[in-house]
């Protein structure tokens, strides 16, 4: 480490987060441990694609997570509140997801696919 540069412990670096966008679907795909720092970089993301996306319609796949504590998994849960309350959806993917995250109230399905799906098919009822 060089004298001014920012110290970053191994632990807050296993963490990444992937956004793609389909049509108006964000995905976030987490990678790694949710926990410590990267809650706070989660959170970030999140109130950002809350903010921009009204109604809100997000895929949070958990397929590449290794482990969540619980403050992950009450910004999941508060995220899931706002995107109700924008009139939207978020729907959590991936099987084996962490223990603190499966006993939880989010909704999910199996795979991005089926995620989008169920999203797609709210939309176009929504549109009439």
């Amino acid at each position: 480490m060089k004298p001014g540069e920012p110290y970053i412990s191994k632990a807050e670096v296993d963490f990444d987060i992937r956004l793609d966008k389909y049509g108006d679907i964000v995905v976030l795909t987490l990678t790694g441990r949710l926990e410590g720092v990267a809650c706070n970089v989660l959170q970030q993301y999140l109130v950002k694609v809350l903010a921009t996306a009204i109604p809100t319609l997000l895929v949070v796949d958990l397929a590449g997570l290794m482990v969540a504590d619980l403050y992950g998994r009450d910004i999941l849960l508060a995220a899931d509140r706002h995107a109700k309350a924008s009139g939207g959806r978020m729907i959590v993917t991936g099987g084996g997801m962490p223990p603190v995250l499966a006993d939880s109230a989010l909704e999910g399905r199996a795979s991005i696919k089926d995620a989008l799906a169920e999203l797609g098919r709210r939309r176009r009822m929504a549109d009439g």
